[in-house]
């Protein structure tokens, strides 16, 4: 119970409601992702969104704890990451961007990370472990997501 109260505090208090919104809805981000990800199945659980910068989301993920995270393969690995920054970028001021988790065939088997779409419509890979934003290497091969 704690917890959950410090996440929320943090998410409120200490990371400032993003800048520059931009509207953008479910039916614009299916295209912008399968134009990047064809063969990956893309679920949405609302139909509008406001986007913003990724420099705005450098700024929150500087802010957030979740790379603090000690990694504990097969207990808190690489989905469990993706989980935690879905769930602190869900706060009330956070809540409405195109962030989601996006499941992976990498090299030597699967992943989870983040992604994010900013307001010049570009899709961003975000590493929940280290923060790092990126675009997605060729030798990825998406097959999930969710937003």
């Amino acid at each position: 119970m704690c917890i959950d109260w410090l996440r929320k505090i943090i998410c409120i208090n200490k990371i400032p409601k993003p800048i520059g919104l931009v509207d953008i809805d479910a039916s614009e981000i299916l295209t912008i992702l399968k134009a990047e990800f064809p063969n990956a199945a893309i679920h949405f659980a609302d139909n509008d969104y406001k986007t913003t910068t990724k420099t705005e989301m450098k700024r929150f993920l500087k802010d957030d704890l979740v790379d603090k995270n000690i990694y504990i393969s097969e207990f808190y690995d690489c989905d469990d990451f993706s989980f935690a920054l879905m769930g602190e970028v869900s706060c009330q001021e956070w809540g409405k961007l195109p962030f989601g988790i996006l499941w992976t065939e990498v090299p030597g088997g699967a992943h989870a990370v983040n992604v994010f779409i900013d307001s010049s419509r570009k899709v961003w890979i975000i590493e929940p472990q280290n923060d790092k934003i990126f675009q997605c290497p060729d030798n990825w091969t998406p097959y999930f997501i969710v937003i």
